[in-house]
């Protein structure tokens, strides 16, 4: 994932305007117009009407002279305000492309439409979730910050991680997980997104159903990084230290030099990788580059798995893994009831109850909302607007 350019969380921006209530209710007193303060400030009606919209501001010399037209001391003409921070966004394209406008403004379009639906849900956990403290690409750091979230999961070193498991410790944290329908052709994001919410401290975890199952315990540990380091290490940093801390948590080092053991000594050692990838229910990929660099910690021969051969077969067989979805709910495609039911009850999600609540609270179906708040089509928004209307959630 690569982070959006902002400003450093947490920071609030300052911004200094004209009084423009005082100046019109001056203006009304005095029977002025905009072309009269033009005149008395010496300058155009065109940058009157910029000073009055906000576009501007008067220099030093012209906020006097405007002052003095309206009678006014010249600190009552000045007002700030704190706008909130940015909303923080982090995600990595398809095949690490580089980000697109449109992807960008997409991103950044569903993050806001969160932050108008974060003082809907409700605060489960009244203490601040743990995060991780200084996080670095340093990698005994990442394994330490690895077995330590394995010690809160009630896991050993060794065992698989389940995706029971790796959604409890997003509930633990305090994610709101908000999986989505998203197409293969969805330009961006077409796996997940992480969103930190600086004002609210809210974290929340975007996910497509539509990615392949043998990834989404991969893409929940990843965006559980971004999480757990509230989004402090960015861009490249930031990814890199998701993707490394997502490896290690699923496949242990001390599971990788064993892998590796059984691997190097077997007749068929592809297929001794799949069985490790199938008994940690990770992708295969994951298995190679962990035993491939516990080889490198042992000062060892890689296992030589990673071939440019293995690359065009595993592309070309990648249709035949199932989506998350057919996995979840047995089938490629199920109405909006199933859908919705189904992540409330696997995901513990609040996302759709603060929809259907922020939708009654506006009054109404509120479809374009919805479509950007998950970034998909109006039509799928549509039928989510209807069911959210009608349902009643506990």
């Amino acid at each position: 994932m690569t982070k959006l350019d902002r400003p450093p969380h947490g920071e609030y921006h300052v911004v200094t305007m004209l009084n423009t209530n005082l100046i019109n209710e001056k203006m009304a007193r005095l029977d002025l117009n905009q072309a009269d303060l033009a005149n008395a400030c010496d300058v155009s009606r065109e940058a009157v009407s910029n000073w009055l919209s906000g576009e501007s501001l008067p220099r030093p010399k012209k906020l006097r002279a405007l002052a003095d037209t309206l009678g006014v001391d010249i600190d009552l003409l000045l007002s700030t305000s704190t706008s909130l921070p940015e909303p923080i966004v982090a995600y990595r394209s398809k095949k690490n492309l580089p980000l697109t406008g449109a992807a960008i403004e997409a991103a950044s379009e569903l993050a806001r439409h969160l932050r108008e639906l974060a003082r809907l849900v409700p605060i489960e956990n009244l203490f601040s979730p743990a995060v991780l403290q200084a996080p670095t690409l340093d990698e005994t750091y990442i394994q330490k910050a690895a077995e330590q979230t394995r010690e809160r999961a009630g896991l050993s070193l060794i065992e698989p991680l389940t995706r029971d498991r790796l959604i409890k410790l997003h509930e633990l944290f305090g994610s709101v997980l908000v999986p989505v329908m998203w197409g293969e052709d969805k330009v961006g994001h077409e796996n997940a997104l992480s969103v930190y919410l600086p004002e609210t401290k809210s974290s929340w975890v975007v996910f497509s159903l539509n990615a392949r199952s043998d990834d989404f315990n991969y893409w929940l540990a990843h965006e559980l990084a971004h999480c757990y380091t509230l989004h402090a290490l960015q861009g490249e940093q930031g990814e890199l230290f998701a993707e490394r801390f997502a490896q290690e948590l699923l496949f242990p080092r001390r599971v990788a030099e064993k892998a590796l053991r059984e691997i190097c000594a077997s007749d068929d050692p592809m297929s001794k990788a799949r069985f490790y990838a199938q008994a940690h229910d990770i992708s295969i990929v994951t298995v190679i580059r962990q035993i491939d660099r516990a080889a490198l910690a042992l000062n060892e021969d890689k296992s030589g798995l990673e071939t440019d051969a293995f690359w065009t077969e595993w592309t070309n067989t990648r249709s035949m893994v199932p989506t998350v979805g057919h996995a979840l709910f047995g089938s490629e495609k199920f109405d909006v009831a199933t859908y919705i039911a189904g992540c409330e009850k696997i995901f513990h999600t609040p996302f759709f109850k603060a929809l259907a609540e922020w939708q009654r609270e506006e009054g109404g179906r509120s479809p374009a909302f919805i479509a950007s708040a998950m970034n998909i089509s109006l039509q799928d928004a549509l039928e989510i607007s209807h069911f959210l209307s009608k349902h009643r959630f506990h």
